[in-house]
């Protein structure tokens, strides 16, 4: 039977969609951006959806026809990013896609299996506005949820870039601002970012702490309590933090704690006290 497809809906349902794939991808990788960019780049993919009008091709051809049109579409959202997390964000909107797009058909097909055509990895389902409002709704919370069990996702607007200054030596990464890290020294009361501990691997005078024997000079050891268990974490100051989050940077004082490896989930490479921020 012959399928009718309208642009304006092509372009309308697969704009929506991706819109609120980029979304979830700024959730689960943790990235800052501003919402026009996510509009430019749902607009790419929106565009992109235009090859279901092209003849059938295979489904290898298809595949890295989608996994390009996902660079593209994250280039537009995100860029610039480095190599290695443009890339993972890149699989990341490539895999959310096709679970996005699996679930909404399936809840699609629970209403009306009719009007709906998938050709070339692209997806046109002829709905009306409300039905696509709800089932694009559902579908994200439902990823959402999928992504708070999985322990991803719960950066999102809270990611900050952290970065430390030590013996002359300057250390940049993804942290998250954490309200509900209180980790504090017992003695100052200061607060205390925790970092995983393999960032510090290169420093000599850090690779041989013992947290039961002889601590450097100036080294603390800080009690936790967490989900996972209790214990100590070494900590120390360090010559500098500055903390950029929403386009605005923080001289901050504080303790670096830290963690031992495995402890902190996510792209996050540091939990940073939401207090620390004015």
């Amino acid at each position: 039977m012959e399928q009718t497809i309208y642009i304006d809906i092509l372009f309308c349902v697969n704009f929506v969609i991706d819109y609120v794939i980029l979304l979830t991808v700024k959730k689960f990788m943790s990235l800052n951006c501003k919402r026009r960019r996510l509009v430019a780049g749902a607009a790419v993919g929106g565009i992109s959806s235009f090859v279901i009008l092209l003849p059938p091709i295979s489904s290898g051809l298809s595949m890295a026809v989608s996994f390009l049109t996902a660079c593209i579409v994250v280039a537009a959202a995100f860029a610039p990013l480095e190599k290695v997390r443009f890339i993972k964000t890149a699989a990341s909107f490539f895999l959310i896609s096709f679970g996005y797009c699996g679930a909404m058909i399936a809840i699609w097909l629970l209403f009306s299996p009719q009007n709906i055509m998938i050709r070339n990895s692209s997806v046109y389902i002829a709905m009306s506005p409300i039905t696509l409002i709800i089932t694009t709704l559902v579908c994200y919370v439902i990823l959402r949820v999928i992504m708070r069990i999985t322990g991803r996702g719960d950066i999102g607007d809270t990611a900050c870039v952290l970065k430390i200054r030590y013996n002359d030596r300057e250390i940049s990464c993804m942290g998250k601002l954490d309200t509900g890290n209180g980790l504090k020294e017992p003695f100052s009361g200061d607060m205390a970012i925790v970092v995983k501990q393999e960032l510090f691997g290169d420093f000599p005078e850090l690779k041989d702490i013992n947290l039961l024997g002889e601590m450097p000079v100036g080294m603390r050891m800080i009690p936790y309590s967490s989900v996972g268990g209790e214990g100590v974490m070494a900590a120390f100051r360090v010559d500098n933090i500055c903390i950029e989050t929403a386009g605005k940077k923080y001289e901050v004082s504080a303790y670096i704690a830290l963690c031992p490896n495995g402890r902190i989930v996510g792209e996050a490479d540091a939990l940073v006290p939401a207090e620390l921020i004015p």
